[in-house]
């Protein structure tokens, strides 16, 4: 049995550890301890350990989101690219970028695991040209997110009831919220026998992926949350969360952006389809008809929405029009979508069908108990017991 430090960001490192490891998993606290961490000072710094345990014998380290300047064998779980040091600001940050980005291509580096194929195409668009690229592409690895399976059987559909959707994301924008809200005003117009679930802390505007600026510029589509089919939960625990998935038809992210995408993956452990967008690493693992619907944006060469702007641009009118007449897009899609599924004579077998197929991702994709064991072997392997 290995001792293994786990470094890095902690969101990171919960779905992509072993769940029940034979191995004792150790996560230090920052140093210094409390509110600043030494990698508040300077972001590099987190990559010497400065939170290692040396009065304690360990055998290996696993690092998430972290680049790490050490000699023990180790493992780094990445997200996207954005995990290499990059853009430095003068020849100092360029001499030290470059010694923590090359760690990648020595030895001790067992393995870098990507959390999709989207991270593994932005990490090789990354280093194209590098002098690593040849020795990080061979030990480039895809190992996707795992999570308890909590059901074993698909779910039946009841034709007596309401369509239950669920909308879950903090950003209530960028996560395709504001989408569903637009969705639901649609649906009460029409008539149609739909109930949204939205459950969000509403986060939206400056700082946020994707979103304006301007928070004034979504006050309209957030009053929607009084309208009679939308139910709105703010803050619930995980445990409600997933019970609020169990008891739902569909779970509803038309996302602009999101590198993953954990709470579609947690409502497949309970055997509820999706309904997303086409971007980053979703259609990955959602197959439009098998276990969901995907619903079409333009999206460039690295799977990203192609009318994304940056930086001032996100500041002018053109970016509001821009995103304004999206949200009402992706509405209008996914509001044909579920007429077109309640139209459908055979919709319970059909319903049954995309259950089972979003049961059986998470049994074979992203089941915990395959995974424990993927990662007990390879901690195993890399500390020699």
């Amino acid at each position: 049995m290995a001792k293994v430090i786990i470094g890095g960001q902690k969101h990171l490192s919960i779905p992509n550890l072993p769940r029940n490891s034979r191995h004792t998993l150790i996560r230090p606290k920052p140093f210094p301890a409390g509110r600043y961490p030494i990698d508040k000072i300077w972001y590099p710094l987190g990559s010497f350990m400065a939170w290692q345990p040396v009065w304690g014998r360990y055998q290996a380290i696993h690092s998430f989101n972290k680049i790490l300047y050490t000699n023990k064998p180790w493992f780094l779980t990445f997200e996207d690219h954005r995990v290499l040091y990059r853009n430095p600001q003068n020849q100092g940050e360029a001499v030290i970028y470059e010694l923590l980005n090359n760690r990648l291509a020595l030895d001790n580096c067992q393995k870098i695991i990507a959390i999709s194929d989207y991270a593994k195409l932005r990490l090789i668009k990354r280093i194209q040209g590098w002098k690593i690229e040849q020795k990080v592409s061979k030990k480039l690895d895809v190992i996707h997110p795992n999570f308890p399976v909590r059901v074993n059987q698909s779910k039946l559909y009841q034709q007596q009831q309401n369509l239950q959707l669920v909308f879950i994301g903090n950003h209530i924008a960028r996560k395709g919220g504001i989408v569903a809200l637009r969705l639901a005003k649609k649906a009460e117009k029409l008539g149609l026998p739909i109930t949204l679930h939205i459950i969000s802390e509403l986060g939206y505007g400056s700082g946020v992926p994707t979103d304006f600026p301007d928070r004034t510029k979504y006050v309209e589509d957030l009053k929607l949350l009084n309208l009679n089919n939308v139910v709105f939960h703010k803050n619930i625990s995980n445990e409600k969360v997933i019970e609020l998935l169990s008891q739902s038809h569909f779970q509803l992210m038309a996302t602009l952006h999101d590198t993953y995408g954990y709470s579609i993956i947690e409502g497949f452990s309970v055997a509820t389809p999706a309904i997303t967008t086409n971007v980053c690493a979703l259609p990955e693992f959602i197959r439009h008809g098998e276990n969901g619907y995907i619903l079409q944006l333009p999206i460039n060469e690295i799977r990203h929405w192609s009318n994304w702007l940056h930086g001032e641009k996100t500041k002018t009118d053109e970016y509001w029009e821009i995103l304004n007449s999206t949200y009402d897009y992706l509405a209008e899609q996914a509001l044909q979508q579920i007429i077109q599924f309640l139209d459908r004579s055979d919709k319970r077998e059909h319903y049954e069908f995309l259950s089972a197929g979003a049961l059986a991702q998470a049994q074979i994709v992203h089941n915990s108990e395959k995974q424990n064991e993927l990662f007990d072997e390879l901690y195993a392997a890399a500390a020699g017991v």
